[in-house]
């Protein structure tokens, strides 16, 4: 079991207070997007007070999806601690306050053996929140979905690209026919600048991205020395998607923690919310 590392400091630990943060955040942005035939999110994993409304306005859009029977979410995350391999996939199960997620073991299993450097690996795991913020929303909209988290410590482009690419061979093969399968990209824009500078940083990496333009966004990332935490993350899923027939990405919400608590934008981390479609 992989038990919660940020309960109470990213988000609530008292159950039904999470759980009444996690549906007020959906429950507004039910009011403002309209549900989408996606094949993916992209989705900050900051501290619920930052970033939680932000990511509910992917989750909300994505909720017919997620609601469907058989569902497995692909969650795709970076790598903060240093801990585990280059990708490395979760074989447990994920407890959060509010309820258990099973790993989908079979997907898991065929997504290690579909390229060498992706393995089974749970201390990359055991510390990182950028997976675990996102499952309470998940387990709020549908608690029989199950998961396969995967750790991107190595986020190049090259890297991206394979990892993309793997995961899409994978969930079109036939013995997966059956599953309805949503990927997630977990990632923070820019961090530690002021929001102006941050809008200016991240306007051509979002701009890459409604363009599913994998392999630019990654050279922009590169070039310009950004700290977008989760590009690889981000670049992987693009790479699925296109490959999977996504056509284009829409932005539902770009903010930071500045205007998103105090309206203090003199330091902020940026967040943005993305569907695929």
């Amino acid at each position: 079991m992989r038990y919660p590392a940020v309960s109470g400091s990213f988000y609530p630990a008292q159950p039904a207070n999470l759980q009444r943060m996690v549906d007020a955040f959906l429950a507004k942005a039910k009011k403002e997007v309209k549900p989408r035939k996606c094949i993916s999110i992209i989705v900050p994993h900051a501290g619920y007070i930052y970033s939680g409304q932000t990511a509910a306005y992917s989750f909300a859009a994505a909720e017919e999806i997620l609601k469907r029977p058989n569902t497995t979410a692909i969650f795709i995350g970076p790598n903060h601690t240093g801990l585990g391999n280059p990708i490395s996939v979760s074989f447990d199960d994920w407890k959060t306050p509010i309820g258990t997620t099973s790993t989908d073991l079979p997907l898991a299993g065929a997504i290690i053996k579909s390229l060498s450097i992706i393995t089974k690996n749970e201390g990359a795991h055991l510390m990182e929140h950028s997976i675990e913020v996102q499952l309470p929303f998940l387990q709020t909209i549908n608690a029989k979905a199950k998961m396969v988290a995967i750790c991107m410590g190595r986020q190049d482009g090259p890297t991206a690209k394979l990892v993309g690419e793997a995961i899409a061979k994978t969930i079109a093969r036939p013995e997966f026919s059956d599953r309805n399968i949503l990927l997630i990209a977990s990632s923070d824009f820019t961090h530690y600048e002021s929001g102006e500078n941050a809008r200016a940083h991240d306007a051509q990496p979002l701009e890459f991205i409604k363009a599913l333009a994998a392999d630019e966004f990654e050279q922009e990332v590169e070039a310009s020395a950004l700290s977008i935490c989760g590009h690889g993350p981000i670049a992987a899923v693009i790479h699925a998607s296109k490959l999977l027939g996504a056509k284009s990405a829409s932005l539902l919400r770009y903010t930071n923690s500045g205007k998103e608590t105090n309206g203090d934008e003199s330091q902020v981390v940026a967040y943005a919310s993305f569907v695929i479609i």
